[in-house]
């Protein structure tokens, strides 16, 4: 059995900012440094797939740069798609890849970026997150998070001083834990994974953090079931755009399906 996948994806710098840091890898597409007016669709069958969002990080130089970058290398990189650990080596060359760029450019010391994404093969996948963009998984309309943030807005959560909707709001929701960065850090880049089995008809909603802050969990579930499937990403950016995206928006809406 082989995968059908539909894949609908968009990257717009929002609302405010006028450049775009994020980054979107759609297989073996690299998408980078654009703002797309409405969602494209890409469609193919195959045994293995790969979709990530990566964020360029806020008011670092050359988020751009960092995201384009650590995507490239993870593209253009062999790995095995099933496990924790081929994550680990990916990320492990993609900082590599950014400490060889700030060699060459002193200037761009401390570039980086956070990132999710998911790797599916014939009979299940890994989800995976450094930083706080996220990996969802649709069951129906409710939105099951399948990655866990690197944040201090998570860890507050984690130890009960603030809720899940305070978290959208708090004034260092921006404050990642953990992203790849050219930072001269010789420590592995912290990641979390999930293996799963695939299911037939399952869907996965990959997204940065400026698209999750825009709207509680609850309006995701409500935005889904009103718009199920291929019209969920357009309204998503339509309404974030909306509701003044104070920051870059990007976004995955992975549908698959088993053939023959």
């Amino acid at each position: 059995m082989n995968t059908r996948i539909h894949a609908y994806y968009f990257t717009h710098p929002g609302s405010i900012r006028t450049e775009n840091e994020d980054s979107l890898l759609i297989q073996d597409i690299l998408i980078n440094h654009t703002s797309m007016d409405a969602p494209t669709l890409s469609e193919w069958v195959c045994e293995e797939s790969r979709f990530i969002v990566a964020d360029g990080i806020g008011g670092e130089a050359k988020g751009e740069v960092a995201s384009n970058l650590v995507l490239a290398s993870i593209r253009d990189t062999p790995a095995d798609l099933t496990g924790e650990s081929g994550i680990r080596d990916l990320l492990t060359g993609a900082k590599e890849r950014l400490e060889e760029y700030v060699a060459e450019h002193p200037d761009a010391h401390n570039l980086g970026c956070t990132l999710a994404g998911v790797f599916l093969t014939k009979e299940g996948g890994i989800a995976f997150n450094a930083g706080d963009c996220r990996v969802y998984r649709i069951n129906g309309t409710f939105f099951e998070q399948m990655t866990r943030d690197h944040s201090l807005v998570q860890t507050l959560l984690d130890a009960g001083a603030i809720t899940e909707e305070e978290m959208r709001h708090h004034p260092r929701r921006n404050v990642v834990t953990s992203s790849v960065s050219g930072d001269g850090n010789p420590d592995p880049v912290e990641v979390f994974t999930k293996e799963f089995r695939l299911r037939s008809d399952d869907t996965f909603f990959i997204c940065c953090d400026g698209i999750w802050g825009s709207f509680s969990h609850d309006e995701l579930e409500m935005i889904y079931q009103r718009f199920p499937g291929p019209d969920f990403c357009g309204k998503i950016q339509t309404a974030a755009l909306a509701r003044g995206a104070s920051d870059n928006i990007s976004a995955i809406l992975v549908m698959t399906s088993q053939v023959e």
